[in-house]
């Protein structure tokens, strides 16, 4: 459960899963919405992924993030 209070502190983490309660979105399609380097979008989906609040799947030469409705 402490891993879930982190990931929910970080505003931008927060944005990224409300940008998912509505859709599946690829990693390219999660940045363009932050005005911050894709590196460090990627680290916010690496936490929200260990928490078990988001999961990921490999389609093609994208990774699709999909929102674990189950873990809210």
């Amino acid at each position: 459960m402490e891993k879930i209070f982190q990931a929910l502190s970080s505003t931008t983490r927060r944005k990224i899963l409300a940008y998912l309660s509505e859709a599946s979105l690829n990693a390219g399609e999660i940045s363009e919405r932050f005005d911050m380097a894709k590196p460090t979008i990627s680290k916010h989906l690496d936490v929200l992924e260990n928490a078990g609040l988001i999961t990921s799947e490999k389609k093609g030469q994208f990774v699709h993030y999909s929102l674990v409705r189950d873990s809210l």
